[in-house]
This record gives C-alpha cells, sequence and structure tokens, in this order.
C-alpha cells in the first residue's frame, strides 16, 4: 500500500481498515508490505560482512523495487544485532546477516533454531593464516616445525573463541602440536597492525584481506583454511595438505524472525537466489574471496543445524586448551 500523504484522518482510517483483512492474503502469495526491507550485520561496518551485505542489498534492492537498507548493530559477539532481528515484526522487511558466530553464541540472548527462520545462503569464503615475517618460516611445514620446538613461547592474534578465526586457530594448534598464547583483539583490523609489527607472529583471517600484504611481502601466507585451493592465490595451498581433516570455512546467510510466513520466506529465497546467480555479483563476491553460493531454505536449515553441532563441538574441545 502506498505511504498517505497528509490527508483528512478519516480516510486513512478508512484506508487502513480497508488494507487489513488483505495483508493476510497478501503474505500468503509471498508479498511483503510495503517499505525498505532492513539487513541488519551484526558487526561494525567496514569489515567483510559489512561489505558482502551492501552488495547483495544492493541487487536485492534493483530486483524488488523498493530500498534495501544496511542497519550495523554491533556488540556482544553479534548477539545485539541478531536480537534486534528476532524482536522485529514477523513480515519479512527485517533480515539479519548470520555468519559462524551465528551458531556459537547461541543461547547467549538468543536461540538460533528457536529464533530465527533460514532465508538464504549467501556464499563461503575461506581464512588466510598469515605469518609476520620476523618468524623464520618458508613454508607451512616449516611453521609447525618451528613453533613445535618453541612451546608457549608464540603469540597468535585471536578475535575470540566463538569467532571462526577463533576456532580456526585453535583447531589449527590442537592438530598442529602447537601450544601457543591467545591474544585476543576486538576486530581484524588491529590484529593485522600488531602482527606487522612483529607483536604477534600469526593470525587467521580473511583472505581476499590479507592478498595485497602476502603479494608485497609485508606478510608470509601460510595457507588457506578451505578443503581445497583458492583460485585467489592457488599457490597457496590449503592447511589440509599438511594436517589432513582440518577445514574451517566462513559461511554468510541471512535469516529472518521465527514466524515469518514461509511463502513470504520463499519469495525473499528466490529474489535472493537471482541476485547471487548474477554473474556480475558473484565476479564481485570472487574478488572478495566469496564463493557465491544458493540455498533452499530446507536445505540452508539442514546446513546451520550442522554447523551448530560441528563448531560447537569445536568449541568445547579447543577450551581446555587456551590460556
Amino acid at each position: 500500500m502506498r505511504t498517505l500523504g497528509t490527508g483528512i484522518c478519516a480516510i486513512a482510517t478508512v484506508a487502513a481498515i480497508v488494507a487489513s483483512p488483505a495483508a493476510p492474503a497478501a503474505e500468503a502469495a509471498g508479498e511483503l508490505p510495503s517499505g525498505p526491507i532492513r539487513i541488519v550485520v551484526p558487526f561494525a561496518g567496514g569489515g567483510g560482512a559489512d561489505l558482502l551485505a551492501r552488495l547483495v542489498g544492493e541487487r536485492l534492492a534493483a530486483r524488488m523495487g523498493r530500498p534495501v537498507v544496511i542497519e550495523n548493530i554491533p556488540g556482544g559477539a553479534n548477539v545485539l544485532g541478531m536480537r534486534a532481528v528476532a524482536t522485529s515484526p514477523k513480515d519479512g522487511r527485517t533480515l539479519g546477516l548470520a555468519t559462524p558466530i551465528f551458531v556459537t553464541s547461541s543461547g547467549n540472548g538468543y536461540d538460533a533454531a528457536r529464533d530465527f527462520a533460514p532465508v538464504a545462503m549467501i556464499g563461503l569464503s575461506p581464512l588466510a593464516l598469515v605469518l609476520s615475517p620476523k618468524v623464520p618460516a618458508a613454508s607451512l611445514e616449516e611453521f609447525i616445525r618451528h613453533a613445535r620446538a618453541a612451546p608457549g613461547r608464540l603469540n597468535y592474534a585471536s578475535l575470540g573463541p566463538q569467532t571462526t578465526q577463533g576456532l580456526a586457530a585453535a583447531l589449527f594448534n590442537r592438530m598442529a602440536g602447537i601450544d601457543a598464547v591467545e591474544v585476543p583483539y576486538k576486530g581484524s583490523g588491529p590484529a593485522v597492525v600488531d602482527l606487522l609489527a612483529g607483536n604477534v607472529q600469526y593470525l587467521f583471517t580473511g583472505l581476499a584481506s590479507m592478498i595485497p600484504y602476502i603479494e608485497s611481502g609485508r606478510l608470509r601466507g601460510l595457507g588457506v583454511t578451505s578443503k581445497a585451493r583458492s583460485p585467489l592465490l592457488p599457490a597457496l595451498p590449503a592447511i589440509g595438505e599438511a594436517l589432513p581433516g582440518y577445514e574451517v570455512t566462513t559461511w554468510y546467510a541471512l535469516v529472518a524472525p521465527s514466524g515469518t510466513p514461509g511463502a513470504v520466506i520463499a519469495r525473499l529465497n528466490r529474489e535472493l537466489a537471482a541476485v547471487t546467480g548474477e554473474p556480475g555479483l558473484r565476479e564481485r563476491l570472487a574478488a572478495h574471496g566469496v564463493e557465491a553460493r544458493a540455498l533452499d531454505p530446507a536445505a540452508l536449515s539442514a546446513f546451520l543445524a550442522a554447523e551448530s553441532a560441528r563448531l560447537s563441538k569445536f568449541s568445547s574441545e579447543m577450551k581446555p586448551a587456551s590460556h
């Protein structure tokens, strides 16, 4: 329904009454109420998740003919933003950007399975293991040998045990038999600064953002966390080549408040699948290290459940090894 101007109040009231019975029928047909769509990014602006949401939001707005607003609500290891999504109207106009921390933080203010409805997968992205050039190791194997020989003497930057970066580092240390000291950071930016300065020796973070540092030699790339090598830096080995079974991948999906009509979710899923299927967007995402991937709501629900079980298991296993 179009927004009314400054008309007579009685006319506006009648219009609302007339429109109200039609709302359930519109939802059943997959129509969203008029107005902008809001995508909540539960992290500060300027990061990889924020950039991805804006790229997708721009294309979604063009397809649906309505504004898409990106709202950053950082804090509480993504809890503040996702709680804002969970308590929003269940009409399809508020979506939340979910990453692995969405399932590992479940129980800290929200229940990922109970409070949200899966809408669409956007894509997946590997992390990179990068090393300070001050460390005398030119390859992943050399670094593992060096770190094993210096128990408790190396520091690694971490964004927290519930984040993909923290899990990637903790799992790597456990599988490689490395005893290193975790140094917590609030973001990858400060961590990279300290890595360049040699205050920490290694870091797991987004591959695409590390390419300029690796290619310039300011940091040494040792490997990627995906199962296979990344086309962005094919010379960089997959860590699983040295540590069979190692794999940690960042993923990005959109969720809505639980109770959002199924037809509305299906409509959003179709639109977002079309968006992520656009060659232009796929190329832009690939340039940032993200492989576009579409899943229907049922498949995404199964994926989130599997990731919740897998990552929660990793988190519980890693805790005894933390310093």
